[in-house]
């Protein structure tokens, strides 16, 4: 099986980068194949100037492009065979980040013009069903918590994913320094968190 871990941040290699980077070798250590897909590499623009292009087909008839030039395409195309997806966000404030924001605006229409999802049911099996990690690194006091719930909104009426939120406070450590990996205790809890994963893809495989 194979999992892709997706990193949302404004920089390249932070808390959430080393986070799911310790995620996947765990996994590959059980056999899993893995990718690791950065956000910081690519470019990523939320919808605008358009005149829904996406559902030119259900308002016009036609089929047409959509006119936001990016990576999103790029993006899904290095993830669209993995059998689960693991996500890592920042709080910002309270909220996820805007190429967080702007990914999940764009992922479920932009590659329904490049016919990868028919319909909405499609996208739903072939993206949302997917068992799924989230790791969201904030602390209480700067709202983490209600950035959680934010990325947990995006995956509603379907299975809950399996979600942790890490505090670096928590750890002793500054969120701004990105070294939460240095502290044991997170390993742990990251250990324990794969661990989860795992059993979820068992009684997957059980039901099929």
């Amino acid at each position: 099986m194979k999992v892709a871990g997706l990193v949302f941040s404004a920089r390249k290699s932070g808390n959430g980068f080393n986070c799911i980077k310790y995620c996947l070798d765990r996994l590959e250590e059980k056999g899993f194949r893995t990718v690791l897909v950065n956000a910081f590499d690519n470019e990523i623009k939320p919808c605008s100037h358009c005149n829904c292009e996406c559902y030119a087909e259900e308002i016009r008839g036609s089929r047409e492009a959509c006119p936001v030039k990016d990576d999103v395409l790029k993006m899904y195309e290095l993830i669209k065979d993995a059998d689960m997806f693991l996500f890592v966000v920042p709080c910002y404030g309270g909220h996820t980040p805007g190429i967080y924001r702007a990914w999940t605006e764009r992922l479920p229409h932009l590659p329904k013009l490049n016919q990868q999802f028919k319909n909405f049911e499609e996208f739903q099996r072939l993206f949302l069903n997917k068992i799924k990690g989230i790791i969201v690194i904030g602390n209480l006091t700067a709202w983490g918590d209600m950035t959680l719930h934010e990325v947990l909104a995006d995956f509603y009426n379907i299975e809950a994913p399996e979600a942790i939120l890490l505090q670096s406070r928590e750890y002793g450590h500054s969120s701004l320094e990105g070294n939460l990996m240095e502290s044991p205790a997170v390993k742990e809890r990251l250990d324990r968190f794969v661990e989860l994963l795992i059993k979820r893809i068992n009684r997957k495989q059980v039901r099929e």
